[in-house]
């Protein structure tokens, strides 16, 4: 353990004995500390990104939702949503240039290339003393192991407060079991399995709608977003890191991955995945499938009634189930074991806000904000009857616009509320969600690069980053052989050879030492 971590692990432990006493001399921890009670509300600026969620891109400055939420807190809140990706990270970069920033920040990390320099040059503030002080919920319900993250703290300092993933793990295979049924097959368990039903897709018009070639066997999503299927089970997955040969190395430059792309370019050629994968955009992505153009597809469990609810595919007979990833010799898995942590939130040190940031998300924190955070507001996105909840994700308050996810998922501070024992315990699909659940936990593969901060040699090189995102090398060189535009050999090993060039010898340098320090070796 290095030093930073043992000084964050001490701090960790301090702070349960602080928030014990605090729990034992001013009532129980778990309620919201140090508002006052009937105090005048404080305001509280908060900037996030909109994440593509229908209704918080479309949100009015007198929305319901966030004055209930203001009204709850005893803080009056303002809510500014950027755009989504791409777009998020030049605004923010944008915003930090012009030093006009809100009280609380959304980002990926506090030492995140959308806002370079600014830890180190002071911009945020050192908030661990004021979590000793105010919040004990943060402590008691955000694991050790968030709080360990080069994302959320250096040198033993706090600098960030993590927002979480619903699960640790949530990432699933998506199938049409209705197309299994109407070709007479056992669901998929091996590549072969899997390529016997997209040969079964093709031959047939699927969907019902005259057109036998509007459906593909995999329905994938431009950068491969949600599409990583099929790569692990040759040994390397290109979006992560991997020990090998007492190196940390990028499984996107290893010898096997040409197998997994000729694997991709046979798909490609025989029709199996859609022909405009590498353009298709998220909203036509799922509307693609909804529409029947997809018979298998990869997304979240927590999405399931949110994304995947019966009622809006065009085939009313549409069956969904859930599945884990193939099985094969080399490999198995669709998603890297992560440290949950969905967001972090940074606080300016200038807006003097840090103590009410802290006192707003213990509050966040608490059992008594559970009720909103997972069902809205009462009476209007759920009622009680006979003394338990009554909620339902196709109740047109919870359905118009997604309204769901902008309570749950986009103003809610501790990160995702979609899986809450409250949702479960009322949700109609709970069942198969809870098997979701324990199917993504087998979908994990194990993360060498587990807490591995942003490497510095990649900070201004965005085109060297590991994965399929847009503009990398990797996903250019991917894009070209798949469709037929450059041989696999040599437009692979030219990928590598300027990759390494250009600043991935560093990198793998940066990360091995990394990986040494941070395990001791």
């Amino acid at each position: 353990m290095t030093m930073a971590r043992k000084t964050v692990a001490t701090l960790f432990a301090a702070s349960l004995v602080t928030a014990t006493v605090l729990a034992g001399c001013g009532g129980k921890e778990d309620k919201a500390s140090g508002d006052g009670g009937a105090q005048v509300p404080k305001n509280l600026s908060i900037l996030v990104s909109h994440a593509n969620a229908k209704y918080a891109m479309q949100v009015k400055d007198d929305d319901r939702y966030i004055k209930e939420l203001s009204k709850l807190s005893n803080y009056n809140l303002k809510y500014e949503f950027l755009g989504h990706g791409d777009d998020f990270t030049q605004q923010m970069t944008v915003r930090f240039a012009s030093g006009e920033l809100p009280d609380m920040i959304r980002t990926d990390s506090i030492d995140s290339t959308m806002h370079p320099g600014a830890l180190d040059k002071g911009v945020f503030q050192d908030l661990t003393p004021l979590i000793d002080k105010y919040g004990p919920n943060l402590k008691k319900k955000i694991p050790a192991e968030a709080w360990n993250s080069p994302k959320v703290s250096k040198d033993g300092k706090i600098f960030g407060i993590p927002a979480l993933a619903a699960l640790p793990a949530t990432r699933v295979v998506y199938i049409r079991q209705d197309w299994l049924d109407k070709v007479g097959m056992q669901q998929p368990k091996t590549v072969d399995d899997y390529l016997k039903f997209f040969e079964a897709i093709k031959k047939q018009d699927m969907n019902g709608n005259g057109d036998a070639n509007d459906e593909y066997g995999l329905y994938v999503r431009e950068n491969l977003i949600y599409s990583n299927l099929f790569f692990s089970n040759f040994g390397y997955d290109p979006n992560m890191w991997y020990l090998k040969n007492g190196q940390l190395q990028p499984g996107m430059i290893q010898p096997e991955m040409k197998d997994a792309i000729k694997f991709w370019k046979s798909m490609y050629d025989n029709g199996y995945i859609n022909p405009n994968l590498f353009t298709n955009k998220g909203t036509d992505w799922g509307a693609g499938i909804k529409q029947g153009k997809g018979g298998v597809w990869i997304h979240d469990i927590t999405n399931y009634n949110s994304d995947w609810n019966i009622a809006g595919f065009v085939e009313k007979t549409a069956k969904i189930f859930v599945l884990e990833a193939p099985e094969s010799p080399k490999g198995k898995g669709i998603s890297a074991q992560g440290d949950q942590i969905y967001f972090v939130w940074v606080v300016p040190s200038k807006n003097k806000k840090a103590e009410d940031v802290i006192k707003f998300l213990n509050w966040a924190w608490s059992d008594e904000a559970d009720e909103f955070f997972g069902m809205g507001i009462k009476d209007y996105n759920y009622k009680i009857e006979n003394g338990k909840p009554k909620w339902d994700a196709a109740d047109p308050a919870n359905k118009e616009n997604d309204a769901l996810i902008f309570y749950q998922l986009s103003i809610n501070p501790r990160g995702d509320g979609r899986m809450l024992d409250k949702v479960l315990e009322v949700s109609p699909n709970t069942e198969a969600i809870k098997n979701g659940i324990q199917i993504a936990k087998k979908n994990l593969i194990k993360n060498d690069a587990l807490y591995m901060p942003t490497l510095s040699s990649l900070k201004t090189n965005p085109e060297l980053a590991v994965g399929t995102g847009a503009g990398t090398l990797f996903l250019d060189m991917f894009a070209k052989v798949v469709t037929g535009k450059e041989e696999l050999d040599a437009s692979f090993d030219k990928f590598v050879a300027e990759w390494k060039r250009r600043g991935g010898e560093a990198a793998i340098k940066e990360a091995t030492e990394w990986y040494n320090k941070f395990h001791k070796k």
